[in-house]
C-alpha cells in the first residue's frame, strides 16, 4: 500500500505538472490571441486614419473647389453688376447733360428773343415797356442759370464754348436793347420835329454828326484811345447847343442814347448776331462729342465703391 502511494505521488504530480502545462499553454495562447486582436485594432486604427486622412484631403480640395467656384460666380455677377450700373449712369449722365444743353440753348433764344421784342416806336403808354423790360430781365436770368448748369454738368470744353455764347449773347442783348431805345428816342424826336424847328434842326445836325464819323474813320466805341477830329468836336457841340434847348422834351437818357448812335458808339446787331451764329456752330460739335463718348472721364463713377 505504500508502494502504490509511493508510485501515486507522481503520477499526481505529473498530472499536475500537466494540467500546469496545458494551462501554460492555454495563457500563451490567450496571450497571443490578445496581442494579435491588439496588432488588428492599431491596423485597424492605421487604416481608419489613413482613410480619414484620404477623406480629408478630398474634402479639403473639393472645399477649395467650391469657394474658387463661388468666388468666381461672384465676381462674375460682380462685374455684370458694375457693367450693367455703368451703362445706367452713363445712359443718366447723357440724359442730364442733353437737358442742360438744350436748356442752355433755348434759354439764350429767348433772351435774344426778348431782347428783339423790346418796343421801338414812340411810347404811348409806359406799361408797354415796363413788361417788356421785365420779361428781358427774366430771359437774361434763366441764360444765366443755364449756364451754371452746363458748367456744373461738363464736360469742361461744353462749359467753356457755353460760356462764349453766353457771352456774345448777352452782348448781343445789350445792343438790341440800346438800339430799341433809339429807335423810341428818335421817335420822340421826329415826332416833335413836324411842330417845333428846334427839334428838326437837332434830328439834322445828330445825321450830320453820324456822317462826319463815318468819313472821318472816328471810333469812338469802348477800348477806343482815338481823339475825335474836329469836324467831329464841332459837330457834337452845335448837337448839344440845339438839345439844350428841348431838354423838357427830349430827357438826358433820350439824349445820351440819340448822341451814342450818332456816334456809332455800340457794335453792329447784325455783325453780332453772325458771330453769335458761329459760335453756336461751334458749341453744338462739342455737346455731341460729350454726349457720344463712351464713358465719362471729368467724373467718377457711381460704381466705384462697389
Amino acid at each position: 500500500m505504500l508502494g502504490l502511494l509511493h508510485m501515486a505521488l507522481p503520477y499526481e504530480e505529473g498530472r499536475q505538472y500537466g494540467m500546469l502545462g496545458n494551462m501554460n499553454l492555454e495563457g500563451i495562447g490567450a496571450i497571443s490571441a490578445a496581442a494579435v486582436a491588439a496588432l488588428g485594432v492599431s491596423a485597424a486604427v492605421l487604416v481608419g486614419r489613413w482613410q480619414m486622412r484620404g477623406a480629408l484631403r478630398a474634402a479639403e480640395e473639393t472645399g477649395r473647389a467650391g469657394i474658387a467656384q463661388a468666388e468666381s460666380t461672384y465676381r462674375a455677377a460682380l462685374d455684370a453688376v458694375r457693367t450693367a450700373a455703368d451703362a445706367a449712369h452713363l445712359q443718366w449722365r447723357r440724359g442730364i447733360r442733353r437737358d442742360a444743353y438744350a436748356g442752355f440753348l433755348l434759354a439764350m433764344t429767348r433772351c435774344v428773343q426778348a431782347a428783339e421784342a423790346l418796343p421801338r416806336g414812340r411810347l404811348e403808354a409806359a406799361q408797354v415797356l415796363t413788361t417788356a423790360e421785365d420779361e428781358l430781365t427774366r430771359a437774361k436770368n434763366d441764360l444765366s442759370a443755364a449756364l451754371w448748369v452746363v458748367k456744373l454738368e461738363g464736360p469742361p470744353l461744353v462749359a467753356d464754348s457755353a460760356g462764349s455764347v453766353s457771352s456774345l449773347a448777352c452782348e448781343l442783348t445789350e445792343v438790341l436793347s440800346r438800339k430799341a431805345e433809339y429807335y423810341r428816342a428818335a421817335s420822340t424826336l421826329r415826332h416833335l420835329s413836324s411842330s417845333n424847328p428846334v427839334a428838326a434842326e437837332l434830328d439834322a445836325a445828330l445825321m450830320r454828326l453820324a456822317v462826319v464819323v463815318s468819313e472821318t474813320g472816328y471810333n469812338a466805341r469802348p477800348g477806343s484811345r482815338q481823339l475825335p477830329p474836329q469836324e467831329v468836336t464841332e459837330a457834337v457841340e452845335r448837337a448839344t447847343e440845339l438839345h439844350d434847348q428841348l431838354s423838357e422834351d427830349i430827357g438826358i437818357y433820350e439824349w445820351v442814347v440819340l448822341l451814342n448812335e450818332a456816334l456809332d458808339y455800340f457794335a453792329d446787331p447784325e455783325s453780332l448776331n453772325r458771330q453769335l451764329s458761329a459760335t453756336v456752330e461751334q458749341f453744338l460739335p462739342a455737346c455731341r462729342q460729350a454726349l457720344d463718348a463712351p464713358h465719362s472721364t471729368d467724373d467718377p463713377s457711381v460704381t466705384t465703391g462697389l
